[in-house]
């Protein structure tokens, strides 16, 4: 056996690999896409997509791992600072409730700014691009 041909019977075990990863991945995105698209549709339960997300996550392709950490941790850290000042995804800074610190308002304004963040809003078009060219469908309609 030459050579090259052994260089690629020993690679394609890892090209499977990658394939059933992007399979698995592309199956999950298209099976969640209603429900993403249902939250979507209500900026108060954004926070309901975090288990979808962190699935996502956990079945994405390892190009793709570092986009999906940055717009998770984001979107948690929104969601702490909102759960500690005992607030929902509905909270209007212009409006605070009252009762809220000072100190509670600068949590959620600084997690809403790192969400909003050209970091975060670009891995995030990153991800939604990647489903739609890898998987043929978007994340969410």
């Amino acid at each position: 056996m030459t050579r090259a041909l052994a260089a690629l019977l020993a690679v394609l075990p890892l090209l499977a690999a990658c394939a059933s990863e992007q399979e698995r991945y592309c199956a999950l995105v298209e099976d969640r896409q209603e429900e993403l698209t249902e939250v979507a549709a209500d900026e108060g339960r954004v926070f309901d997509t975090l288990p979808v997300w962190r699935e996502l996550r956990s079945e994405a392709p390892s190009d793709i791992e570092a986009e999906w950490d940055l717009v998770i941790s984001a979107l948690e850290e929104l969601h702490g600072a909102v759960e500690d000042a005992g607030v929902d995804a509905r909270y209007d800074a212009d409006d605070p409730p009252p009762g809220l610190t000072e100190e509670q308002r600068d949590e959620i304004a600084v997690a809403a700014h790192r969400l909003g963040s050209e970091r975060v809003v670009t891995a995030m078009a990153g991800l939604e691009q990647h489903a739609l060219d890898v998987c043929g469908t978007p994340l969410s309609q």
